[in-house]
């Protein structure tokens, strides 16, 4: 099986390092990453400029560009194989609730399900990951027992994984993504000209029952499963005249 591991905090972050380690035991595991960090780049495309390519390795290229040009590029031009899996991760801190629709971490997998190849996101619960290769194992060990081929087409599995040894890790729970009752507060720099995010604190969530927070919080693997289709019923548009 061809397995190509990506993420959105860098070609040099321990946790791509961790996830390409433990997936390269049993599979060939090929790595396109960006250069820098991009976290919280979302979908984004590198349009306006030229992307960089450096070879890293056999099996290994750092891209100048965002997460989802480094999955365009790995299945349109640098694989020269089409990849049965694609593994985005391991990300420092979870990425839930209303994070989902802001994460690189999960575009990556999203931009793969974009052309009908099963992903899986991976995100530790800690900011400062103590145990990425039980992480990388863990995963690992799902995908041993088989879990890229039920993954419907068009869907992305996020998974919020506990910072824990890997005998404490046990079945993934399903959960649904959480929403946050308030947003990040800004630091202001420079009132009217300047300003930064400043981190949420402890977030309340309008209704936590069966999330992923919840889940994490308990000390339990969140499998989240995320529809790339965003188009719903339509309704009874009113008569323009």
């Amino acid at each position: 099986m061809i397995v190509l591991v990506t993420n959105d905090d860098g070609i040099d972050a321990p946790g791509l390092e961790a996830l390409a380690s433990a997936l390269s035991e049993d599979w060939d595991a090929y790595v396109v990453a960006p250069s820098g960090h991009c976290s919280g780049t979302g979908h984004a495309l590198t349009l306006y400029r030229d992307l960089s390519v450096e070879k890293r390795g056999d099996r290994s290229w750092c891209v100048g560009g965002t997460p989802a040009d480094c999955v365009k590029l790995a299945i349109g031009e640098l694989l020269g194989v089409r990849p049965d899996v694609v593994v985005s991760g391991i990300n420092p801190g979870p990425n839930m609730a209303n994070n989902v629709h802001y994460s690189g971490t999960i575009a990556a997998a999203s931009e793969a399900a974009f052309w009908n190849i099963p992903s899986i996101a991976v995100s530790s619960g800690s900011q400062t990951p103590r145990h990425l290769g039980c992480t990388g194992s863990y995963v690992r060990k799902l995908l041993l027992a088989g879990v890229h081929r039920l993954i419907p087409r068009s869907c992305v599995l996020s998974l919020n994984i506990p910072d824990l040894p890997l005998r404490e890790l046990g079945q993934p729970v399903w959960t649904r993504t959480a929403r946050f009752s308030a947003d990040a507060p800004f630091i202001v720099l420079d009132p009217g000209r300047s300003y930064r995010y400043g981190r949420m604190p402890d977030p309340t969530l309008t209704d936590p029952s069966g999330t992923d927070v919840e889940a994490l919080k308990a000390g339990l693997v969140s499998a989240t499963l995320l529809g790339l289709d965003r188009s719903l019923p339509g309704f009874d548009l009113p008569p323009i005249g």
